[in-house]
């Protein structure tokens, strides 16, 4: 998408794709590795979009009695919001779908013969 929208920076249609081809082959062991990285940085994902959630809510509270800290907070997460432009969310649909890739191209690695 030309409005630099995310899109442009997953490939996890690809990478199933590939994997249920059985074009993406990868060791058990190193398909385990790259799997529990991916999970690692989805809880950090989901920590940020709840992050995000909190702000919008603060955002969207009525009255003016907010302490320094959280409007500071609050302040933060708009900024981050604006710079990612929907990254957070977006890799919370595209991180999974590497994940179950990666499971696949173990599977596809244990079918194929050894040379």
């Amino acid at each position: 998408m030309a409005d630099g929208s995310t899109r442009e920076r997953f490939a996890g249609d690809l990478f199933l794709d590939l994997a249920d081809k059985g074009w993406l082959v990868v060791e058990p062991d190193e398909a385990e590795r790259v799997v529990a990285e991916l999970l690692r940085t989805l809880d950090v994902v989901r920590s940020r979009v709840r992050r995000l959630e909190v702000s919008r809510r603060l955002r969207e509270a009525p009255g003016e009695d907010v302490a320094p800290d959280v409007a500071q907070f609050a302040v933060d997460t708009v900024f981050a919001e604006q710079v990612t432009a929907g990254t957070w969310e977006r890799a919370l649909v595209e991180l999974p779908k590497y994940v179950e890739a990666f499971r696949i191209a173990a599977r596809n690695a244990e079918r194929t013969p050894r040379r």
